[in-house]
């Protein structure tokens, strides 16, 4: 029986690459799985603070105001309702809301007692702070006649 020619000096460099072939395959699963926790990081959030007034209206003896918090986030809100002359002068000026906390992305309606005007123009402005680094308003033109 003839045996097969051996080459020894082959031996040694094919062990060692048997060897290095086998430990990067144990190595491949530990680096597939602390890539996929660097990659499950959650995703940054942006926290905007806003909102706007989006409706001013008198209803029989009443004004109705409609805030609308357009932030991502919950704010608290202070407003208040003011009526002006033609040259701007402040007639009076009643309290809205304050510390009304509103959810991100929900509005609310706001009442309060018309007061009791001569005839004549007016601006009626209704302001209100929600946080941010500007505050949000709505006007409306209002004649009381004789």
């Amino acid at each position: 029986m003839n045996s097969p020619t051996r080459i020894p000096w082959l031996r040694a460099p094919l062990m060692a690459l048997a060897i290095l072939l086998f430990a990067l395959l144990l190595l491949l699963p530990v680096a597939a799985i602390q890539a996929q926790a660097v990659t499950a990081a959650a995703p940054s959030v942006v926290v905007t603070v806003d909102g706007e007034v989006s409706d001013m209206f008198v209803k029989g003896k009443s004004l109705e105001v409609r805030y609308r918090n357009t932030g991502t986030t919950a704010t608290e809100i202070i407003g208040e309702v003011q009526v002006r002359l033609g040259d701007d002068s402040l007639v009076v000026a009643l309290p809205l809301v304050e510390g009304k906390r509103i959810q991100a992305g929900k509005r609310e309606t706001f009442r309060l007692a018309m007061p009791s005007l001569p005839p004549g123009k007016y601006t009626i402005y209704a302001v209100v702070h929600f946080g941010g680094e500007a505050l949000t308003a709505a006007q409306a033109e209002l004649e009381i006649r004789p």
